[in-house]
């Protein structure tokens, strides 16, 4: 029911540190709507079929400070029509915004193909709407409820240096189960969380004792501590793509990895990007960026035997051949590539 999904995004939004299982469960029954851009549906025209192979433009806001995309879905058609007259949006010459029904749980799957995908909001209104992360979506899209408690990371660093006269901020969150009156640490200096960016913590070790921070301010912290230093600060972009991946912030991962390729050429980033598409079961763009990465950088191993899982993975099991061939050309006698030539079908 429409007025059901409704109310819980609402309470969702309204209580945000409220668990969310009655949410998660009316999203997987619920139809949902996402705001596309096409051509206007003429007055006879009820419904329009995709032909197979199809693509078409989904609505989606840049994260300015982390990078990735956020995804709106909505849970009506006059949800669509409001935000689009909220924001004021205006459609090109000869195109219009509609609204794209998706049957219950069928969206999420397939939105986790978009491009630099860091997840989802649920829109009711300006001032009504949830954050979902690629995570969770990723759950939702397996037909399953994701976990209600915090997600929990360990710290992906070996250290964190913070610079002596910061400003600390402590207090209490709940970090789950086993701790529920767990210690919270904020930089003020650094950025700013919300409620919803307190569903996702990384825990860090201190001589007094754990604390906790939101994943997304730890991020703000890095991002900080690389423009107000001089210390190495492509360091800081190679600790932030590094936490990114850890903290499964794919989407904000992905747009910092595409950035420095663009911008430095940095091998991190290529190693990055692979590792994303392999994560996420982007098989067809992890095969391509292969390809790619192979004429960039013919001596690494690595992208021949990763690009041929990949095809293999699409069952294209010629081309994965192929490309192990060309490696073993180059890297003659390779055991390992040997072994990847031997395992396909």
């Amino acid at each position: 029911m429409v007025e059901t999904l409704e109310h819980f995004i609402r309470q969702a939004a309204d209580h945000p540190r409220h668990g969310r299982a009655h949410l998660y469960k009316e999203l997987l029954r619920s139809e949902t709507y996402l705001l596309t851009l096409d051509e206007p549906i003429k007055e006879e025209q009820t419904t329009r079929v995709s032909k197979a192979n199809d693509t078409f433009p989904i609505w989606a806001d840049k994260d300015a400070e982390l990078g990735g995309v956020w995804v709106p879905v909505f849970p009506s058609r006059d949800s669509v029509a409001s935000f689009v007259t909220t924001r004021r949006l205006k459609a090109p010459r000869g195109k219009e915004f509609l609204w794209m029904g998706h049957k219950p749980g069928a969206v999420f799957g397939m939105l986790k193909a978009v491009k630099c995908f860091a997840g989802i909001r649920l829109h009711l209104s300006s001032e009504s709407h949830v954050s979902l992360g690629w995570s969770e979506v990723k759950t939702l899209a397996e037909g399953q409820v994701p976990e209600d408690a915090p997600e929990l990371y360990e710290m992906p660093l070996a250290k964190l240096s913070l610079p002596m006269g910061m400003r600390l901020l402590f207090g209490k969150i709940d970090a789950g189960p086993q701790d529920h009156r767990a210690k919270l640490m904020c930089l003020p200096e650094a950025g700013h969380f919300t409620p919803d960016d307190a569903r996702r913590l990384v825990r860090l070790p201190m001589s007094s004792g754990p604390v906790w921070m939101p994943c997304r301010h730890f991020l703000q912290i890095l991002k900080f501590l690389g423009a107000s230093t001089d210390d190495a600060p492509d360091g800081h972009i190679e600790d932030l793509l590094l936490s990114m991946i850890g903290f499964q912030m794919y989407g904000e991962a992905e747009a910092l990895a595409e950035w420095l390729l663009k911008e430095k050429d940095e091998p991190c980033a290529w190693t990055a990007l692979g590792a994303i598409y392999a994560r996420t079961g982007r098989f067809e763009d992890l095969a391509l960026f292969c390809r790619r990465a192979l004429a960039r950088h013919p001596e690494e191993k690595a992208f021949a035997l990763t690009g041929a899982k990949a095809l293999a993975k699409l069952g294209r099991y010629g081309d994965a051949r192929h490309m192990l061939e060309a490696a073993l050309e180059r890297f003659p006698g390779d055991a390992k590539v040997l072994e990847a030539l031997k395992a396909l079908p």
